[in-house]
């Protein structure tokens, strides 16, 4: 049961990573608490449920999520935040507002109720882990978890975008008088944001349901895996994800009530011993995504 329960943990930990790396991508390139995540996941969340009634494969769905995820994104960049760069408030009320539209919408189109996202073939069966059945799909969580995190590490680490990226949250000036577009970077640091939100939708609809408000449910939670982990850090983002997913599943097993409660609590406790959250970094010091 032990063990059983570690992996549950670890499956929860790394659904929270892909949904929220891509809310620490955009705060630490673009300065933006990123609201409109929160719809952009819903349209990844819907968008999966549609291809999977087709009975399509699983794989097909989250890739027509990130696909989803990466268009919707780049439509709100362009159309709407990129205007107001040299205005953060009115950037955060936009994005507030891109959020509210789209739950909107989802409820106008889609109505209220909870739709079951469906699993089927090998990916609804279960394995046998310390003599008790575990789902194959929680695994699928888990290898989810670790690819984005690594290729998210690689592309900041090991090619020119990520040179560009990084260099851009240190110092925005110097790059751009190096003659480097800042703006392209933006675009393709949200785009590749809202491609996450959209992915953990998918990922989301199978064990969490298909509902209007998801993308609301899910914004607190992400927010407070990125406080926790340190804002504008892929590894802190991860680090933050395991401390909410252990916390999570091991105290809600044992007191199903609390298991809400917990993630507030954990995220009090890190930032009384941290303030800037696990690999935070102090005012004035941004964290550059590559640890």
């Amino acid at each position: 049961m032990t063990l059983n329960l570690v992996l549950s943990a670890l499956s929860l930990a790394s659904f929270y990573f892909v949904l929220s790396a891509g809310l620490s991508l955009v705060f630490g390139v673009m300065d933006i608490l990123n609201f409109a995540n929160a719809g952009i996941f819903l349209a990844g969340l819907y968008v999966g449920w549609d291809v999977m009634r087709m009975h399509l494969p699983f794989g097909v769905a989250l890739a027509a999520g990130f696909v989803a995820g990466a268009i919707v994104a780049v439509m709100v960049e362009r159309l709407l935040l990129a205007p107001l760069y040299r205005n953060p408030f009115a950037q955060l009320l936009t994005t507030l507002g891109v959020m509210l539209v789209l739950n909107d919408l989802v409820n106008w189109v889609f109505g209220p109720q909870i739709q079951q996202d469906n699993l089927n073939g090998w990916l609804a069966q279960t394995i046998s882990v310390g003599h008790m059945p575990f789902p194959v799909f929680r695994l699928i969580l888990i290898g989810s978890g670790l690819v984005i995190w690594v290729g998210l590490l690689g592309i900041l680490r090991y090619t020119r975008l990520g040179l560009y990226l990084r260099a851009g949250v240190e110092n925005r000036v110097l790059v751009e008088l190096a003659g480097i577009d800042i703006r392209p970077l933006f675009t393709a640091a949200y785009g590749l944001g809202g491609a996450l939100a959209g992915l953990a939708g998918v990922l989301y609809g199978p064990f969490g349901g298909v509902y209007p408000t998801a993308g609301l449910d899910m914004l607190v939670l992400s927010f407070i895996v990125v406080v926790i982990g340190g804002m504008a850090s892929v590894t802190g983002t991860l680090l933050g994800s395991l401390v909410i997913g252990l916390s999570e599943s091991i105290i809600g097993f044992f007191v199903p009530n609390l298991a809400l409660t917990v993630n507030v609590l954990a995220m009090l406790v890190v930032l009384l011993v941290r303030p800037y959250g696990i690999l935070g970094k102090g005012t004035g010091r941004k964290d550059t995504h590559a640890a």
